[in-house]
């Protein structure tokens, strides 16, 4: 009789034994799933942070490259109209000069 009941013991823990490890199992794989999902979530709204982020600094550099290139236009052609008047007058004054060395 103790042999059977120390048989039935034995019976007992490795079938309640399997029963929690299979439980185990079954709420580790849910918590796993649960884990990945949350961190995926996680991640994806880091990246959407980030990528706003970034549009927002693409969107400010382009503004102020916007502004720089227009300020530089402006500034080349005020210069290139002074290099016209400046060769222009460079030019009456050659002749002027011509024109004192032929009175000579």
């Amino acid at each position: 009789m103790a042999d059977s009941q120390w048989l039935v013991t034995v019976l007992v823990a490795v079938v309640t034994s399997g029963g929690t490890l299979l439980a185990t199992k079954s709420t580790n794989r849910a918590s796993l799933t649960k884990t990945n999902n949350d961190n995926a979530i996680q991640l994806f709204e880091q990246y959407k942070e980030l990528n706003e982020q970034l549009q927002s600094k693409v969107d400010r550099l382009e503004d102020k490259l916007e502004k720089l290139q227009d300020k530089y236009e402006k500034e080349i052609a005020f210069y290139q109209s002074e290099v016209e008047r400046l060769e222009d007058e460079n030019s009456e004054l050659i002749k002027k000069l011509e024109n004192v060395k032929g009175v000579d």
